[in-house]
């Protein structure tokens, strides 16, 4: 794809990395179905109070997951960008 055909489909809204699928991946499907088995046996184990401190722990970890995503997109496509600017 030329330099100008990926800037015109990143503007054009058809180049959306974060809509990759993950689920066709044997090791994530399997990773992902233990930790939601954990953590529905982990909440019921808990009262009520324990339940909105889990809660409010796995949402901290979330936002956490999802800066950490941002900060790798970012210096992977700067680090794409040295590799760009270092051919030619």
């Amino acid at each position: 794809m030329r330099s100008e055909n990926v800037l015109e489909a990143l503007y054009y809204g058809n180049i959306a990395p974060f809509e990759s699928r993950f689920d066709r991946n044997p090791a994530y499907m399997n990773a992902a179905k233990t930790l939601c088995d954990r953590e529905e046996q982990l909440t019921a184990s808990l009262n009520a109070e324990e339940q909105q401190i889990f809660a409010q722990l796995v949402d901290a970890q979330c936002e956490l997951s999802d800066v950490s995503g941002l900060e790798y997109f970012t210096e992977g496509f700067r680090l794409g960008a040295q590799f760009t600017l270092a051919a030619f």
